[in-house]
């Protein structure tokens, strides 16, 4: 037995058991095409070409099959032939998406440590010319009590954090938030390396579940979100990207995001998913695949628990807070990101970020009205047809999107 069947052994025995245990008319069979040749006949006659494959018949005609251990898609599918009556009905749920699932849901991380020796530098020139300083009502810190947070507690944990060095038992998370509203108060046009140093801070597991027990404008990526504007330098809007990306690195903490700036989230995306600058539509397409990637994890499991099982708090994030309109948006925007995209990581990133739009959305009805009035199979398939020549190397990409074309996207309709 190959080792990816091993890993799916276990989990293929406890649905076995369950139906067992709930009396399913279902029956489970499982057939080791190495122990004879009439075990070999069968694989053959199956067309199984991968182990292991999974195969779903109703009345004896089959009518699913899953190649490979996609732990996930498998869940959603015994459950549906166990529990029929509490499955959560989705029109996507018996459609094999290999690239799309081959992508995963990890999200995208920016990691790339700046020299923080730069970055302080950078922060005391900002600071040596701001001459005025405004005491916010909510911290009332003042210039040197935020130059001394920023630069006696913030940098140097940030820094042992990335070079292995002992952390402070109790840091001061809490005086981080003050200093950056300190900041955000006093230097608008000037924040972008402490955006900077937010990115990095919230790969450490530590900083990020304490940001997630944060609300609103107490929580810094939100604040630092809601400042970002038109007249936002490139800088800015580039980091703050890279910043909520890695922010989606904690699901505790991408809920929070979600449930505090839903719209501003969706105005910075459609601004920055077709801006002129190529750093900033990649930042923003891993930013989108990020967001629909948590979204996909919790759909995944709301579809696979059904409705008694599911958690209705994050039921009430994915269906309520995050609207039909909200998940159309980013939807037309990633579409006409796609449409005009010249590279080729951004626009693979794109081409995935829609599919799990698209994949288990609950506002699907929506969605595929919406898209069809776009004649979005159309582009995408005319993307495909025009600029295949000149991205041969992503040829993975290509498959990804013909797979999105194909499968997720409507042929065009009237609304």
């Amino acid at each position: 037995m190959c080792q990816l069947s091993r890993k799916a052994q276990p989990l293929f025995e406890e649905f076995a058991h369950n139906k067992n245990s709930n009396s399913s008319p279902a029956t489970f069979v499982q057939v080791d095409l190495n122990a004879s040749h009439g075990a070999a006949a069968v694989g053959i006659k199956f067309g199984i070409r991968v182990t292991p494959t999974f195969m779903f018949f109703i009345g004896g005609m089959k009518v699913y099959k899953i190649q490979g251990c996609n732990v996930k898609q498998l869940q959603i599918q015994l459950s549906m032939f166990l529990h029929p009556g509490h499955a959560i009905v989705h029109p996507h749920l018996s459609l094999s998406l290999p690239a799309l699932d081959s992508l995963g849901l990890e999200p995208i991380r920016f990691s790339r440590v700046p020299d923080l020796a730069v970055v302080s530098e950078k922060l005391r020139s900002f600071f040596d010319s701001t001459t005025t300083w405004f005491q916010p009502f909510d911290t009332s810190l003042s210039k040197a009590n935020t130059t001394g947070i920023l630069f006696g507690t913030m940098i140097p944990y940030i820094k042992a954090s990335t070079t292995s060095q002992c952390l402070p038992l109790h840091p001061l998370f809490d005086l981080w938030h003050d200093m950056t509203s300190s900041m955000s108060w006093n230097m608008p046009d000037q924040l972008f390396p402490l955006v900077d140093l937010w990115r990095i801070a919230f790969l450490d597991e530590k900083v990020s579940s304490w940001c997630a027990d944060r609300n609103g404008l107490d929580s810094p990526p939100v604040l630092l979100l809601s400042k970002a504007c038109e007249r936002s330098s490139k800088k800015y809007i580039s980091t703050l990207l890279r910043m909520l990306s890695n922010a989606f690195n904690n699901r505790a903490l991408g809920w929070k995001i979600l449930l505090s700036a839903q719209n501003n989230l969706a105005i910075l995306l459609e601004h920055t998913l077709v801006h002129e600058d190529t750093d900033v539509r990649k930042s923003a397409s891993s930013l989108t695949f990020n967001i629909f990637g948590r979204l996909q994890e919790l759909r995944v499991e709301n579809l696979c628990k059904g409705d008694e099982g599911a958690d209705h708090l994050e039921m009430e994030i994915s269906m309520t807070l995050l609207n039909a309109e909200w998940e159309a948006s980013i939807a037309c925007a990633v579409l006409t990101a796609i449409q005009h995209e010249t590279d080729g990581d951004t626009f693979h990133r794109q081409v995935g970020s829609l599919g799990l739009i698209m994949r288990f959305s609950p506002f699907i009805d929506h969605l595929l009205r919406l898209l069809g009035a776009f004649n979005a199979q159309s582009i995408l398939i005319n993307k495909f047809r025009g600029d295949w020549e000149d991205w041969s190397k992503k040829e993975a990409a290509w498959v990804l999107l013909k797979e999105v074309a194909d499968k997720l996207c409507p042929l065009s309709v009237s609304i």
